[in-house]
C-alpha cells in the first residue's frame, strides 16, 4: 500500500512532526551514490523505518518509570528471561532512531547506521530491525561484512571506548528457530544462529576489534537476543496504556 502522505504512516506524536520529517530526509550512500531512502519508503506500508520510528519515538517520549518497564519487558522478550538487570536502576537513558557509530581505533574506519540504540551508562544496545526483507551480504564494491557484523564490529569497539557492555538484538516478524521455515527470510536466522551459537564463527570477524574486558566471546553471544515485532507491539501498548 502507498500512501498520500507519509503522516499517514507513521505515529505521529503532538510536536514530533518536524523531527519525523528531519529523520525521513536523512541521506545515505548506496553504491557511492546519495539517497533519501527513508522519505522513499516513507509512504509505503511495508517500510520497517515507518515502524522503527512509530514504536521507538512513542517509547522515548513515554515517562521514565514507562520507558523503564518496557525496556525491562522488551529484553525479557528478547532473550528469554535470562538478563540480571534492570533498566529501573539507570537514570540516563537515551533511546536513538537512525543514529550512525563510527569506529575510531581501527586502521579504517567503520560506521553503521543503526535503526534504534539504547545508550546509558553502562550499557549500548544496537537494535536491528527487518520486516519482509534480509540482512545485507559481503560484495566486493561497498560490503565488507554481512550487516550482523558489521553491527557487532562497530558496536563492540563503540562500547569498549566508553566503557560500556555491547548488546545486539536482532528484531524480525517472527521467532528464530520459526523464522528458518521462510524461504529466502530465513536467512537473518540462518546468520544470527551461525555466530550465536559458535564462537569461532565470531571470532574470525572479530578478532581485529577492541572489545571490553568485561566481555568475551561467550558473553558477545549471550548478549545476542531476538525479539519479534508483536512482542514489541505489546510492550509497546503496554507501556502507554499503564496506569
Amino acid at each position: 500500500m502507498k500512501y498520500p502522505n507519509y503522516q499517514r504512516n507513521h505515529v505521529i506524536l503532538p510536536g514530533r512532526g518536524d523531527e519525523l520529517k528531519k529523520f525521513l530526509k536523512a541521506t545515505v550512500s548506496i553504491g557511492g551514490k546519495t539517497v533519501k531512502h527513508k522519505w522513499e519508503n516513507g509512504f509505503s506500508s511495508n517500510s520497517e523505518d515507518a515502524l522503527t520510528w512509530s514504536c521507538f519515538d512513542v517509547l522515548r517520549n513515554l515517562p521514565h518509570d514507562k520507558i523503564t518497564q518496557a525496556l525491562d519487558e522488551m529484553m525479557e522478550d528478547a532473550y528469554d528471561g535470562k538478563l540480571s538487570f534492570s533498566f529501573s536502576n539507570d537514570r540516563n537513558i537515551n533511546i536513538h532512531i537512525g543514529k550512525r557509530y563510527e569506529t575510531e581505533s581501527l586502521p579504517e574506519k567503520e560506521s553503521t547506521e543503526v535503526d534504534a540504540s539504547v545508550e546509558t551508562d553502562s550499557f549500548l544496545f544496537f537494535i536491528e530491525a527487518k520486516l519482509y526483507g534480509t540482512i545485507e551480504l559481503p560484495d566486493d564494491r561497498t560490503h565488507k561484512y554481512d550487516q550482523i557484523i558489521k553491527k557487532l564490529r562497530v558496536g563492540l569497539e563503540v562500547a569498549s571506548r566508553q566503557e560500556k557492555i555491547f548488546y545486539f538484538i536482532f528484531l524480525d516478524l517472527a521467532p528464530m528457530d520459526k523464522m528458518l521455515d521462510y524461504g529466502k527470510k530465513a536467512l537473518n536466522a540462518e546468520y544470527f544462529k551461525h555466530y550465536k551459537y559458535n564462537n569461532n564463527n565470531l571470532y574470525n570477524c572479530l578478532y581485529d576489534i577492541t572489545i571490553s574486558e568485561r566481555q568475551t566471546f561467550d558473553e558477545i553471544a549471550f548478549n545476542m537476543g531476538w525479539l519479534t515485532w508483536a512482542s514489541l507491539f505489546k510492550t509497546i501498548l503496554r507501556a502507554v496504556v499503564a496506569q
